[in-house]
């Protein structure tokens, strides 16, 4: 029995590999062929793994607990990289070359890597390589999660019931067995198709669920997630994951791409004119608002709305349109004057193919402006109140301001300039302030006392050095022999 589960997945993992006892080499090698060009049209090799139990990889690492009977392993690496390196728990690893003498097959392509390992080793695991997020590790255990699918054709704003559960052998999981109450975590990933308005989104986290017995939960740690959240993000075509986390086992679970359509419900609004307050008399006419179906797939008949209204002064009004047929829902609301008017509206319906549906409208409101009113015509002054009026404007006219005085700027600044710069060359020339005084003369009776003084010394300095010159000049010149 074990053996032709694990056959079942093969199947279901890549159509290229069939695990019976009879294929040959050849088959294999013609299987790689096929498995590579399936990598090259896009990933098509993943079109039957979201459906499967999963476990997460982060890292390049994964755990993989004590009740998995058999684990396959599609690993997607860089083009032209080497296989990976399995690293087990205990440290020893798996390589290509060795993986036949451990009891592990291994299709080694050229672009990834399909393993397939029966009764791995509890603990973590490690993969040695360059790895594409595209990766997957498909579990075949007794531990299984379980979602029930969505509907095709949800709609944005739509309350989404979901229903998941985890067993252990077709059985509820005891909660004893956990050290923390049970958790769903449930989030939409784009398909970053750009033929939809989601393109490039990314991750939205849609709802977080707790096997407590509290809000739809329905009983406390029976592994049984029962729950509801809405769809309040943009329409476009989205992936829906689901993930359970706990101290002993971790789960995920992809679905296949489903497709949120738009609110198939619009309000096409007429507003009437403000209430004129001068006019109490004057009866307003109300706005109306009228919903329309724009989506074949949406029963006319079947819709029902209901809602309430939140009118400008601060009062809130509940309606509700369940009126039986095929035209459209009109609604009329008050006039109470200008202001914002804001409408929360769920709808209630059912599908051309039998689905019940509830959603919630985005937010409707509209702005009603104050009326406008002419000013009234003035009659004709007489001239005494104009001339007064006159007078009166006139004493409040300001007086003009002076202008202001350059001229004196400029010879303030000229002033300052020059002053600046006769200071500098005084410093620089190391002049004194006796300099500057011109005017004052020189006294010209000591001048000559004074030269004269200093001539007289000078001569009597010099008198000692022209003697001896002279007796020098004697010595040198007296050549002459006597007659005798």
């Amino acid at each position: 029995m074990a053996k032709l589960i694990t056959l079942l997945c093969l199947l279901l993992c890549s159509p290229m590999l069939i695990a019976q006892s009879s294929q040959t080499n050849d088959e294999l090698v013609s299987a790689s062929v096929d498995a590579e060009a399936l990598y090259d049209s896009g990933f098509e090799l993943l079109s039957d793994l979201p459906t499967k139990n999963q476990i997460p990889l982060f890292d390049n690492r994964f755990r993989i607990d004590e009740n998995v009977d058999e684990i396959t392993l599609l690993l997607f690496r860089k083009r032209g990289s080497a296989s990976v390196v399995l690293v087990k728990p205990d440290g020893s690893k798996i390589h290509f070359s060795t993986a036949e003498e451990q009891n592990v097959r291994w299709h080694d392509a050229s672009t990834f890597d399909l393993i397939q390992i029966k009764n791995p080793a509890p603990g973590p695991w490690q993969a040695v390589g360059r790895l594409l997020p595209q990766s997957r590790i498909l579990v075949l255990t007794d531990i299984k999660l379980t979602v029930d699918p969505l509907p095709a054709n949800m709609l944005v704003g739509e309350t989404i019931k979901v229903t998941a559960r985890l067993t252990n052998g077709n059985e509820p999981i005891n909660a004893k067995d956990f050290r923390d109450v049970l958790a769903l975590e449930v989030i939409f990933m784009s398909t970053n198709n750009a033929d939809y308005d989601n393109f490039g989104r990314g991750v939205v986290q849609v709802a977080h669920f707790r096997d407590d017995g509290k809000g739809y939960d329905e009983r406390a740690r029976d592994g049984i997630f029962t729950g509801e959240f809405q769809l309040r993000f943009v329409s476009g075509e989205w992936i829906p994951k689901y993930i359970v986390n706990t101290p002993l086992y971790s789960r995920e679970v992809e679905q296949a791409p489903v497709v949120l359509k738009a609110a198939p419900i619009i309000a096409d609004i007429t507003s009437s004119l403000a209430v004129d307050e001068t006019h109490p008399n004057v009866e307003a006419l109300p706005h109306e608002v009228v919903f329309r179906i724009t989506d074949e797939s949406v029963k006319a008949e079947s819709l029902l709305l209901q809602g309430r209204v939140r009118y400008p002064n601060g009062e809130v009004d509940e309606f509700a349109l369940n009126e039986p047929g095929l035209a459209p829902r009109e609604l009329q609301l008050r006039n109470l004057g200008h202001g914002s008017y804001i409408l929360d509206v769920s709808a209630y319906g059912e599908m051309q193919d039998g689905r019940q549906f509830m959603l919630n409208l985005p937010e409707i409101s509209f702005v009603v402006n104050r009326p406008v009113q002419e000013a009234p015509v003035l009659e004709e002054l007489p001239q005494s109140i104009k001339d007064e009026i006159a007078a009166e404007q006139a004493e409040a006219e300001p007086e003009p301001e002076p202008e202001f005085p350059w001229a004196l700027v400029i010879v303030a600044n000229m002033v300052i300039l020059f002053g600046g710069g006769f200071a500098i060359w005084f410093i620089i020339a190391d002049k004194q302030l006796a300099d500057l005084m011109f005017w004052r003369k020189k006294d010209s009776t000591a001048a000559p006392s004074i030269a004269g003084a200093q001539q007289n010394s000078s001569k009597t300095e010099k008198k000692p050095a022209d003697v001896q010159k002279n007796n020098d000049m004697d010595d040198i010149l007296d050549l002459t022999l006597p007659d005798d």
